[in-house]
Parts: structure tokens; C-alpha cells; sequence
């Protein structure tokens, strides 16, 4: 686990990163990682010193198993609710297949056909930009689609903005990228310039380290770029 902003921890699960973070109201879990890898969150609960129950939500970036793997399990263990975008959630409960992840490169498409699936859980609030019911106060919805249809990133109103990418971006050295595991569609293009629209400082994402500064200026270089 590591801390990567005001109150905010970074739980690596390999090359998959999940959320924690730490506020007046409690915590909230942002991504869950793989399946069957649930108890890893809940030992990084503990090492900041809380229990399940002081889980007040559980969001989700997108559908996929590397980010809804453990949600089912830890919805069972903090009876928290489960937040996922109205367009995702119907694949999140299992109640649609999830859509294939846009992997350009064959290797690691392969790769991703071994994750296992995901458990289905309840989504107990679906939201978007103007549906934002049992979201935390000082969390906003951003839609991004492009890595799924319904993918969207969390922007949290805490030290100068932190936002949570999810897949609709990598980072290296800084610098935002489209990473292997999204295609150049117009709707990723478009989610791209959309996140650009907004400042905030720090950007953390899916599968890379974060940028610690200056984050949303490196966005609009990017969509600008693209």
C-alpha cells in the first residue's frame, strides 16, 4: 500500500491498482481489483486503521474483472453500497456480458482472457453526469467511455483535485497515454478531451503509477496531442 495523496492509498495488485480513500465520513474503496483478491483491500483497511464497517461506498471505474473482481465480496464484508455507471452496471450484476476490453497488443489480449471472471454483484446506485444518487458529497462523475461504454472516472474535490482515470488513460514520466488496452475511437478521443476540461492536480490511474502534479495540464497537452 502506498499513500499517494491527502488521505488517499494506492492498493497494487499486481499490475491493477485499487483505492482507498480516507475522509471525515469514513472510507471509500475506488476500483476492487481481481477476483478472489478481496482481502487485500481489507488488510490495507487495517493498515491505516479501519475496519470494513467504516466503508460508506464501493465505486467502480468500469465493468471489467480487474476492477470489479473483489466488489461482491466486499459489499458482503463492509455492507456498503456498490456504485457503477448506468451504462456498466447491467454487466457489473451479470445481467449483460461484459464487454471485451479494446487490447491492441496480442499478448496481452491473451493475458486478459485469463483473469477469471468476476463474481456478480449488486449495484445498489447507478449514476452519470446528472445522476449522481449515494455518490459521497465531495466526489463528481465524469463519463469517459471508450475503454467500455459506460466507463467513467471520479474526480475528487480534495487537495487542488484528484482524479480517478480508471482505463480511459495510462501515465509514464508524467506524460498521459492511451496505453495498450484502449483503441484511438472517437468516443475515447472525446473522453479524453472531456477530462481535460477539468484542473486537478493529482490523476491516478487503473494500471500505471500516478502524476502527482500539474495533472490536468498534462491531459490537455495530451488532447491536444491526439
Amino acid at each position: 500500500m502506498e499513500r499517494v495523496a491527502d488521505g488517499v492509498h494506492r492498493v497494487a495488485q499486481g499490475y491493477v491498482n485499487a483505492y482507498l480513500v480516507d475522509g471525515d465520513e469514513g472510507v471509500v474503496i475506488v476500483d476492487t481489483g481481481l477476483p478472489r483478491r478481496h482481502g487485500v483491500i481489507e488488510s490495507a483497511l487495517a493498515g491505516i486503521g479501519r475496519a470494513p464497517t467504516d466503508v460508506v461506498a464501493i465505486l467502480l471505474t468500469h465493468a471489467h474483472a480487474d476492477h470489479t473482481g473483489g466488489a461482491a465480496r466486499l459489499a458482503a464484508s463492509t455492507g456498503a453500497p456498490v456504485i457503477a455507471s448506468t451504462r456498466d452496471a447491467p454487466a457489473v450484476r451479470g445481467d449483460e456480458p461484459v464487454p471485451p476490453p479494446p487490447i491492441m497488443d496480442g499478448w496481452l489480449r491473451f493475458l486478459a482472457r485469463l483473469v477469471p471472471k468476476a463474481e456478480p454483484a449488486t449495484v445498489d446506485h447507478a449514476v452519470d453526469e446528472t445522476h449522481r444518487t449515494g455518490l459521497p458529497g465531495d466526489l463528481t462523475v465524469l463519463e469517459t467511455p471508450g475503454h467500455t461504454p459506460g466507463h467513467i472516472s471520479y474526480l475528487l474535490d480534495r487537495a487542488g483535485g484528484i482524479l480517478f482515470v480508471g482505463d480511459a488513460a495510462v501515465a509514464k514520466d508524467g506524460a498521459v497515454g492511451r496505453g495498450f488496452f484502449n483503441r484511438a475511437t472517437p468516443a475515447w478521443r472525446g473522453s479524453i478531451a472531456h477530462l481535460a476540461e477539468h484542473d486537478f492536480e493529482t490523476a491516478l490511474f487503473g494500471h500505471s503509477g500516478p502524476i502527482e502534479s500539474a495533472a490536468s495540464v498534462a491531459f490537455t497537452r495530451y488532447a491536444a496531442s491526439i
